[in-house]
């Protein structure tokens, strides 16, 4: 016979159960995706429509205004679970991702559109508020909507445990098509945790990037709260990978890559791993302190053993500042020199210009005389023209050419001191000036020195060809910037030597033309590609270093040449195996050769203004679904980013680069903090 509800034993019997579910509850509250369902997420619906690939969620403005709002491309949870008092019980550990697309129509649609209608129409006329012609019920009818919402992926834990690990899968394994999904907007703490999920092993390497931001308008995001979740990323993705930044001028990418930049410079000297960064600048903007703030990445080093910038005209007084140029008489960067002229005359199509380019400048063998004699030739006429092209010297490489004594004999009376016997059958030219000198008295007597005119074996007509063409002179004078009398050896090398070191070298490329920078960049980047090369051939440890493109569409070229041909093909191709990074930034995502594209592994892409950029865009990850903000918003520094670890894109807010920043990796590196002064004008 059961005891009545009443007796002091069915009290206790029912306290016990109460105790017992207390406890069940309290259990359930630790687990790991339940506690994140509870920390401040707000209930916004459910869903009431569900395939694999997306969902429809049931609201109404009452919960979208509790909730802060609920912004397009906005994150929600959604999870089949219970209300109780001490908190949402999930029914299994499962949290859904999904993202808001936009609306999506109720089944009874057109009957709330046709009650809409008379409400603002009775309104209207009767000059009473909508809520005076519209009763309780109607108003509440009238209130509900859906989202349109894609299934992103599913966090889960294998295991019912405490402390079992969140995992993530990017689709979902079941589909329960009962109403049980409760949806929630997350809060700040659980936004800023999707936003930087999954956060890296060592906390070292976590850099806080900006702030979540999902529209160009913020006031719900700032009433909210929203707009202060930390997004995190792992500093090591971009380490060794390839990253694009994409956006229109003025919308944050220089300011996105000083920060990257700094951060792999604090990774690798709080990791103890020697990276090396060069960044090519077409602007001089990375060379120099910004003026406005005072901050420039120079100030990552101190002196010449951790920063290098290579410059037209150093400051000598400056031990990080070095010359960028090269000495074009100098024998030893003969191949550095002839590639800068080379291409920069390919915008001249003549037939003498494509005849000159063609001309071959790598030595012979010294025991085949004949072709080492026309080897000798070719250069008396390269050194000539870039004497006539206005190219100084303070020293020169003593020349040795094959020449008949009576002939010299000619010449000399002509141009007396011009050169000077170096032994039977040879002489010796001594500047660029006597060079000019020669190339002109043989040029313009061909039948008397037909081996020197030899079309068909000797260079030296190829090139003596285009003296008296404006047009390949003028663009060879167009890159004497480049040309350092007293400079000695090769920039490209020395760049190598910095990577080596683990040292950031800036390029500054300001002073010359985007032809001459477009032929700089790629000379240094196929020195560094193929010193890499022998390194891993010789199974020696491969080079950490990361390569910083600026206005990478002045570089890159979508197509046309072979891998074989294009460095930065070569570097998306090679760079994994050697180690090396690649940061490009341009406005032109078409101009990028698509090779380089799908091999992208970290994406940052802010405001774009054409829908032929954004197509392209759409290839790759769920770009699609941000092309209208992507095409809209231009706010600076507003980006959706997509890293290598990361699992979905995530629109964020860029910080500001800072001095905070710079003495961060300062600190790692063991350097004293920088004070910073506002210059003044």
């Amino acid at each position: 016979m059961g005891l009545p509800p009443g007796s002091a034993a069915g009290w206790g019997e029912y306290h016990v159960v109460g105790i017992a579910q207390a406890v069940q509850a309290g259990t359930e509250l630790r687990k790991p995706l339940t506690a994140l369902i509870n920390k401040g997420c707000k209930p916004v619906g459910g869903i009431y429509r569900l395939d694999y690939d997306s969902a429809v969620v049931l609201t109404d403005d009452f919960k979208k205004h509790q909730a802060g709002g609920v912004p397009r491309g906005g994150f929600l949870l959604a999870v089949a679970g219970d209300s109780t008092e001490a908190g949402f019980i999930l029914e299994d550990q499962e949290v859904i991702l999904l993202r808001v697309r936009g609306t999506a129509p109720l089944p009874n649609e057109s009957e709330l559109i046709q009650t809409r209608l008379a409400v603002v129409r009775d309104a209207g006329a009767s000059g009473v508020g909508f809520d005076d012609v519209t009763d309780v019920l109607t108003r509440n009818e009238l209130q509900q909507s859906a989202f349109d919402c894609e299934v992103l992926g599913t966090f889960y834990t294998e295991t019912d445990a405490r402390d079992s690990e969140i995992s993530y899968g990017a689709d979902i394994d079941n589909v329960v098509v009962s109403a049980r999904y409760q949806v929630f907007l997350p809060s700040v703490e659980v936004l800023s945790w999707i936003a930087s999920y999954p956060e890296p092993v060592d906390t070292r390497d976590a850099l806080s990037i900006g702030k979540v931001r999902f529209a160009a308008t913020r006031r719900k995001a700032l009433v909210a709260g929203t707009d202060q979740a930390d997004v995190r990323i792992d500093v090591s993705d971009f380490v060794g990978r390839k990253t694009a930044v994409f956006g229109m001028t003025r919308t944050g990418k220089s300011n996105t890559i000083k920060t990257l930049a700094t951060a792999v410079h604090r990774y690798g000297s709080e990791h103890q791993k020697s990276i090396g960064q060069l960044i090519f600048d077409p602007q001089g903007e990375y060379a120099n302190v910004n003026k406005q703030d005072g901050t420039g990445l120079r100030l990552l080093g101190d002196d010449d053993s951790t920063v290098r910038i290579y410059k037209v005209e150093p400051d000598l007084a400056d031990s990080r500042e070095k010359t960028l140029r090269l000495n074009f008489y100098d024998r030893d960067v003969l191949d550095a020199a002839w590639s800068l002229v080379s291409d920069a005359t390919a915008t001249v199509n003549t037939n003498y210009a494509k005849s000159f380019r063609a001309a071959d400048f790598s030595e012979p063998d010294s025991q085949n005389r004949s072709a080492h004699n026309r080897w000798g030739w070719a250069l008396v006429a390269f050194y000539g023209l870039l004497a006539k092209c206005g190219f100084s010297a303070v020293s020169f490489p003593q020349l040795r050419v094959s020449f008949v004594a009576e002939k010299a004999d000619a010449f000399l009376k002509e141009n007396p001191g011009a050169m000077s016997p170096a032994g039977r059958g040879y002489y010796a030219i001594n500047t660029p000036t006597a060079a000019l000198a020669l190339a002109t008295w043989v040029g313009k007597r061909p039948n008397e020195f037909p081996k020197w005119h030899d079309a068909e074996n000797s260079r030296f007509p190829d090139i003596f060809g285009v003296y008296e063409y404006t047009g390949v002179t003028s663009a060879i004078r167009s890159i004497r910037a480049f040309h350092g009398a007293e400079s000695a050896g090769d920039v490209a090398e020395h760049l190598w030597q910095d990577m080596l070191a683990g040292r950031l070298s800036i390029v500054d490329l300001s002073s010359g033309n985007d032809v001459v920078a477009k032929v700089m960049s790629e000379r240094i980047v196929t020195h560094l590609l193929n010193r890499a090369g022998e390194r891993f051939r010789a199974d020696q440890e491969p080079v950490a270093m990361q390569i910083i493109v600026e206005e990478a569409h002045n570089l890159f070229e979508r197509g046309g040449r072979e891998v074989a041909d294009n460095p930065w093909v070569r570097l998306s191709k090679e760079a994994a195996k050697y180690r090396m990074g690649l940061i490009y930034a341009t406005q032109e995502v078409t101009s990028v050769d698509k090779r380089i594209l799908s091999n992208t592994s970290n994406w940052l892409i802010a405001h774009l203004n054409s829908d032929h950029e954004t197509r392209e865009l759409a290839h790759y990850y769920d770009f699609k679904v941000w092309v209208p903000s992507i095409l809209r918003a231009e706010d600076v520094g507003f980006a959706r980013m997509k890293t290598y670890s990361g699992k979905y894109i995530v629109p964020v807010q860029i910080a500001k680069f800072d001095h905070s920043m710079v003495n961060e990796a300062r600190k790692a590196a063991g350097l004293d903090a920088v004070s910073f002064v506002k210059a003044s004008d």
